[in-house]
């Protein structure tokens, strides 16, 4: 019997293992429509050309925002351009978040599962765009992460920005499973320039790091 609790594990570790090793992604923010098409066979087509090319009725798919529908065989997000990047943003990576966790679609809105599905792809969405280790590591280095410093880093909606926040605020990273830490080391690595970028390490933090590979040192040669 399929849980009827949102599988955040599941939804977080996808999201690692793209930010790990996908393409077309070395900072924030990345390019949506490039980074779907090279780590996918996605194809992304707006509302407007939707209907206008191929008669397609987007109301009928209950969406304002984005929808990932099979059209002809083909897995496609259909998304309003009408709203703003940021949103676009989120709402594609929620939609790419269906086509990786495997998700039913057109199930009715009302029913448990539907509410779970969304549940986990908005929780891949907001680490995707959010990495939580990136974040960790800014409140290391002394920052303090505000709705506008996400927003204005990783050009995400100031509603996104809230919510993750408030999911940040209920996370323990100390008790995450190896597998969900799996991936940390390379994530920080991958986009450390970014992160220097953002939030500049303090002299006292980089004092510490020497002091930390000069016991490791100490210990080889000991040990030695």
């Amino acid at each position: 019997m399929t849980s009827s609790n949102p599988d955040f594990s599941k939804a977080y570790i996808a999201a690692n293992e793209l930010l790990a090793i996908g393409k077309e992604l070395d900072a924030f923010p990345f390019l949506i429509k490039p980074f779907i098409k090279a780590n996918t066979d996605i194809a992304l087509c707006s509302f407007d050309k939707a209907r206008s090319r191929y008669n397609v009725n987007i109301r009928a798919w209950g969406s304002e925002s984005a929808v990932l529908q099979e059209y002809h065989g083909q897995s496609i997000i259909f998304y309003n351009k009408a709203k703003t990047g940021n949103h676009i943003r989120f709402s594609c990576c929620h939609e790419l978040g269906h086509y990786i966790l495997g998700h039913k679609m057109n199930l009715d809105p009302q029913s448990d599962l539907y509410k779970k599905q969304e549940i986990e792809t908005n929780y891949f969405a907001a680490q995707l765009l959010m990495p939580e280790q990136i974040l960790i590591e800014c409140i290391k280095r002394g920052k303090s992460i505000t709705p506008d410093f996400l927003i204005n880093n990783f050009k995400v909606s100031s509603l996104a920005a809230d919510k993750r926040l408030t999911t940040l605020s209920k996370i323990q990273p100390e008790w995450r499973r190896y597998e969900e830490k799996e991936y940390d080391d390379i994530i920080l690595m991958r986009f450390a320039e970014f992160l220097d970028t953002i939030a500049p390490k303090p002299i006292d933090y980089l004092f510490s790091d020497e002091v930390e590979r000069q016991l490791e040192r100490d210990r080889w040669y000991y040990n030695g």
